[in-house]
């Protein structure tokens, strides 16, 4: 079996195969795994319902055992006129890149499969050569070419190191259609004195480094930069998600969310959805029936995000962060992506 990329879904599924004792090759076009950039990603809680602590069910359910730089804790979110915050369990801040304690090589040191690194195969040939070929590139190239994609939601996402003083459990976001559209920004401390700092610029401003600066300018933000970088994020549907013998999984098989688009938790499901549905010879879209149901969810809910004005905004922080709602959509195990893509509808319906 093949698996084209060396990513966290990638190797989620090398690391399954491996487990019925199967070896599959891996090839990867670039030296080593993982993003070029560093960057803080986060899994939250309230994201995958009903699972209610996604470490946990990955240990339990796929046998994978990840250290996350921290737990968090809090989250404060600003829009124009309503600032707020919420506290608790609220899921995982993970280190991602090329760094030693990056998910990536977290995974990879799970593994004994060989990586042949620096190699851009081509998925036709290698579907003629081995049993099974997955595809994990991190991109819908394959699907595209297949025709199982289609196009939701592009964006370009402005990113950095900075420097400063932080809480490593917090989190804090910004929404503000003057610099950002219907999109938002977050900050991911890496540590007390690092945090990753990200805007997301619609797909339809190329001026993003001018998107960047204005936010900067409005929040009032003077860090010290340490690195910047720009990186294309594109948010699809696909389906099917296998081919013949080839099979998508990862953001390459649209498991990408287009809002708070951390796919960390989806990339390693799919990972070792695609080796069980080979190993046993099941249907794979069997297995991915609760992923696709809370995909469409939240492309449902960037829909009716698109739409929103500062005014929208507004009222969407005041409810996430009201005293009572809070703890309802925190501490319950409601599906609260679903039922957030029906809020987000009626603010939007409300206020038009």
């Amino acid at each position: 079996m093949a698996i084209i990329g060396a990513g966290p879904s990638g190797f989620a599924c090398a690391h399954e195969l491996e487990r019925h004792g199967v070896k599959p090759d891996i090839f990867e076009q670039r030296p080593r795994p993982g993003d070029l950039f560093e960057h803080v990603g986060v899994i939250l809680q309230i994201t995958n319902r009903p699972v209610k602590d996604q470490l946990a069910e990955i240990k339990k359910s796929c046998y994978i055992s990840l250290k996350p730089l921290n737990s968090l804790k809090k989250v404060t979110m600003h829009s124009p006129r309503v600032s707020g915050s919420v506290s608790g369990n609220l899921g995982y801040l993970f280190k991602r890149g090329q760094g030693e304690d990056s998910v990536e090589n977290q995974l990879l040191a799970l593994i004994k499969a060989p990586v042949h690194y620096n190699t851009r195969p081509d998925y036709a040939s290698l579907a003629l050569a081995y049993d099974y070929v997955v595809v994990a590139t991190g991109n819908y190239e394959t699907a595209k070419i297949l025709g199982c994609l289609e196009d939701i939601y592009k964006t370009w996402l402005v990113g950095a190191t900075v420097l400063g003083e932080f809480h490593p459990n917090y989190m804090e976001m910004w929404l503000n259609t003057e610099y950002a559209g219907s999109a938002y920004a977050y900050l991911t401390p890496f540590n007390h004195k690092s945090a990753s700092l990200v805007l997301i610029v619609p797909e339809g401003d190329r001026k993003a480094i001018d998107c960047w600066k204005k936010f900067l300018r409005m929040e009032k933000l003077s860090y010290e930069f340490s690195s910047l970088w720009i990186w294309e994020h594109v948010a699809g549907f696909v389906y099917p998600h296998q081919v013949g013998n080839i099979l998508f999984v990862g953001n390459a098989g649209g498991f990408l969310r287009p809002v708070l688009g951390f796919a960390l938790y989806n990339a390693i499901l799919s990972g070792v959805f695609a080796a069980r549905s080979m190993i046993e010879g099941k249907n794979y879209e069997d297995y991915l029936v609760n992923l696709n149901k809370n995909m469409m969810y939240s492309l449902q809910l960037r829909e009716s995000l698109n739409s929103f004005t500062n005014k929208h905004f507004d009222h969407l922080v005041a409810f996430l962060t009201t005293p009572g709602f809070k703890q309802i959509i925190y501490n319950t195990n409601l599906d609260m992506i679903k039922y957030m893509a029906i809020l987000a509808r009626l603010i939007g319906t409300k206020n038009n």
